[in-house]
């Protein structure tokens, strides 16, 4: 096993893909239950920073589930999966960085503020880690990837959690 092969890593594809499935799901449930109190807090701030959490977190998850997905496919060229992983970090950017420009005008917590872009970064940042040290062949290849996927689903937790239960505050 390397971090420049799909070869031994099927067992952490299959857990990461799954469990990022599910909480997909749990997230649509989770939003549904509160979609109404999340509307009328955007009505009311005229802003969509409620929606664009449940995006971010929707995100993050489906990336988990598409490198996944690919990454299962029988003996898939590293360049090919290189170029997805690299595709993947490109689209992780791209709603944190939408919902800076919604959150404009709000007065957030900096800690909070920190924290999610952090977060968001370092997602980004592993994922291009690993697409690019795999397309390279050193500097750790798919060993990047279970750190991109505990960041991105720390980046989804979050964001249930203030979808779930700070939106009730």
């Amino acid at each position: 096993m390397t971090g420049y092969a799909t070869e031994g890593w099927t067992e952490m594809f299959l857990c990461a893909g799954g469990a990022a499935a599910a909480l997909c799901g749990l997230i649509f449930v989770g939003l549904s239950v509160n979609i109404r109190t999340v509307l009328d807090i955007e009505k009311r701030e005229g802003q969509s920073f409620m929606t664009g959490r449940a995006l971010e977190a929707l995100v993050a998850l489906l990336i988990v589930l598409l490198v996944s997905v690919v990454a299962l496919t029988p003996t898939i060229d590293p360049d090919v999966l290189a170029a997805f992983v690299l595709i993947n970090a490109v689209a992780s950017a791209v709603s944190p960085c939408r919902a800076a420009y919604a959150g404009r005008g709000r007065r957030p917590r900096a800690t909070e503020v920190l924290l999610r872009r952090s977060l968001a970064a370092a997602v980004t940042l592993t994922l291009l880690t690993a697409g690019t040290s795999l397309a390279v062949g050193h500097g750790g290849g798919l060993y990047w990837l279970p750190a991109a996927f505990v960041l991105a689903i720390t980046v989804a937790a979050v964001n249930a959690w203030v979808l779930l239960v700070e939106v009730l505050r």
